[in-house]
């Protein structure tokens, strides 16, 4: 006779989703579910990450959600949900899911059902992730190659063995957006070597990007020719200048001697060098001008590292994030002589890591310009809904 065994029948625990503004208990899910590569930077990026929750908790205007998933006491999910209004796709309002983390299916389908219906509460319908703001901690997409590589300050990073693919595609999203990062493997871009003679680059203060603000905005609506898929509006310029802020002081001090006409045979190179005191300029935001009219026609903005300051190392890898040229000036040069001279520029400061981030698929111009220069070292997806 064969001898059965009863076993206690299992009790299925319940997912309960909460939604809350209380920092304390966000911090505590957060130090359980989120994913950080590196571990001794994960207290920053949860500090980083309250102190944003925390001013847009202050703001009544603003919409946005917390929902942590709680299984009996455990913590099983995070999402953040929102809709800013700066924030367009295709130039179209849209709400934003972030910071995903589920331990299973059922409890990403009851996180994201929450966050479907406060997106429906407002009358928004298209609704997109991950997008995990403040961007430049957080970046954009679920990564789904170059998990290897060490983290960079502004890009997303997602777990090897992520299923939120999986997740969202049974939850009826799909892969609309796929982004780039590529590995600045060339340090001068020929194209870049002949630059017309009524241009001329500028480094400035921190003070005075300030003062330029307006003109880069302007620069931004002007220069992208095509619908982007994820623009993130007007704070965008600011949320660079609030990364230059955090850069140590230390930073500034150049590491070695400098002579301006030994670094470069270029005329304009030399000129932005000399008429600026190094030591006082945003080494990450070169700016090109029109000479005869005084009028800005190309920027670039790469963010600072800072995951390297928090852990206590110098700053020597830098995201180049948004490269912005006026219409009517493209095929100059002007975008590969900014990158030249950012490169070399941020040499004297210890930078000599680039890496160009989230270049989409379909922006023919940048991959025709940038990808010959680069390896592709790292990709994301955003997923897309219609609710």
């Amino acid at each position: 006779m064969v001898q059965v065994i009863e076993r206690p029948i299992e009790v299925q625990k319940s997912i309960k989703i909460v939604n809350t503004t209380d920092l304390k208990e966000i911090k505590e899910a957060l130090e359980i579910i989120i994913y950080v590569p590196n571990e001794i930077v994960k207290p920053n990026v949860i500090s980083e990450l309250l102190s944003y929750l925390e001013k847009k908790f202050s703001d009544p205007e603003y919409k946005i959600q917390v929902f942590i998933a709680y299984r009996a006491e455990e913590i099983a999910g995070f999402a953040i949900c929102q809709i800013d209004p700066y924030y367009s796709s295709y130039s179209r309002k849209c709400g934003t899911f972030g910071w995903l983390h589920a331990h299973s299916l059922e409890t990403c389908k009851k996180l994201i059902r929450r966050c479907e219906q406060f997106v429906k509460e407002n009358k928004i319908r298209k609704f997109r992730g991950n997008i995990n703001t403040p961007k430049n901690l957080g970046g954009i997409g679920v990564q789904f190659m170059g998990f290897n590589e060490p983290m960079l300050y502004g890009v997303a990073f997602s777990k090897p063995s992520t299923q939120i693919f999986e997740y969202l595609d049974s939850l009826g999203y799909q892969k609309e957006s796929e982004y780039s990062c590529v590995y600045v493997a060339q340090r001068t871009w020929n194209k870049g070597k002949k630059i017309d003679k009524d241009i001329e680059f500028r480094y400035v203060s921190m003070k005075e990007l300030y003062e330029y603000t307006e003109d880069i905005r302007n620069l931004a609506n002007n220069s992208f020719h095509e619908i982007l898929p994820d623009a993130s509006g007007r704070n965008r310029v600011n949320e660079f200048f609030e990364s230059f802020k955090k850069i140590p002081k230390s930073f500034y001090k150049i590491k070695s001697d400098f002579n301006p006409k030994l670094k470069s045979e270029i005329p304009q190179f030399v000129e932005a060098w000399e008429t600026c005191n190094l030591e006082k300029i945003e080494p990450f935001a070169p700016m090109a001008f029109e000479k005869s009219s005084g009028e800005l026609v190309g920027i670039l903005l790469g963010l600072p590292d800072l995951f390297e300051a928090w852990v206590g190392n110098p700053i020597t890898r830098c995201n180049v994030d948004t490269a912005m040229v006026k219409k009517g000036y493209f095929g100059k040069g002007i975008f590969s002589a900014l990158n030249n001279i950012g490169q070399l520029t941020c040499n004297i400061f210890g930078v000599n890591y680039f890496e160009g981030t989230g270049i989409w698929s379909n922006n023919s111009r940048a991959i025709d310009t940038i990808f010959p220069h680069c390896d592709t070292i790292r990709k994301h997806f955003v997923l897309q809904k219609r609710i």
